[in-house]
């Protein structure tokens, strides 16, 4: 059955129903749903891997769902310029991975753990960077969008949820990386290239919710 995303509770009661609980990756291990950068299905088990944690932030606003993004700043050394959900690495003192995604948030745009109710969490996404990157889905309230990290983030900006989780809203593209022709998703919105791990996790997103 279709579901009608002008209607806030329909949509919040399927996303609910399809993502894992909060506390599914509380023990770090690696499950059988992960996801990969550019088809390393196999090559990337030789990898180790740096834990990471992601907020994928759900605001309703005028009347429709919309997620919450952020552009990297250009003075990054990893994956600058690009887009991507408010998150970092893993450190000791966060005691959880979610409590890492949150704590992000705060540094990165501003957005308090107090304005967001978890909802659960995603498959994990190993990158060709070396990070296994935990998503955790959250609604947020009372959030103005701000940069409280200019040397981390150039801009935040909102995409209706209702694209995102339209597979057809996707491209397939190929990259040669390290000598082999490996591909890649890409989600184009407006002025904005949305691809690499940030596409992949929304697109397994969309699977999950479409089913």
């Amino acid at each position: 059955m279709k579901v009608n995303f002008s209607k806030k509770e329909e949509v919040s009661k399927k996303i609910i129903s399809v993502i894992h609980p909060t506390d599914y990756h509380d023990n770090f291990l690696r499950k059988v749903d992960t996801t990969f950068d550019l088809d390393l299905n196999q090559s990337s088990t030789k990898i180790s891997f740096h834990p990471a944690s992601v907020l994928v932030p759900l605001q309703y606003e005028d009347s429709m769902w919309q997620v919450i993004l952020t552009r990297r700043s250009m003075n990054m050394k990893k994956h600058s310029g690009q887009i991507s959900f408010p998150g970092g690495k893993f450190e000791d003192e966060d005691k959880t991975l979610y409590a890492t995604a949150l704590r992000e948030a705060f540094e990165e745009i501003g957005l308090s753990s107090k304005n967001v109710c978890l909802w659960g969490s995603l498959p994990s996404h190993e990158t060709v960077t070396g990070f296994r990157v935990y998503p955790f889905i959250g609604v947020v309230n009372g959030y103005e969008i701000q940069i409280n990290s200019a040397a981390e983030v150039s801009e935040v900006f909102k995409v209706p949820l209702e694209f995102l989780l339209n597979g057809k809203s996707y491209s397939k593209h190929s990259v040669t990386w390290n000598g082999e022709k490996r591909s890649y998703l890409a989600v184009p919105y407006g002025p904005y290239y949305i691809w690499g791990a940030t596409a992949r996790i929304l697109y397994n997103f969309s699977e999950k919710f479409s089913r």
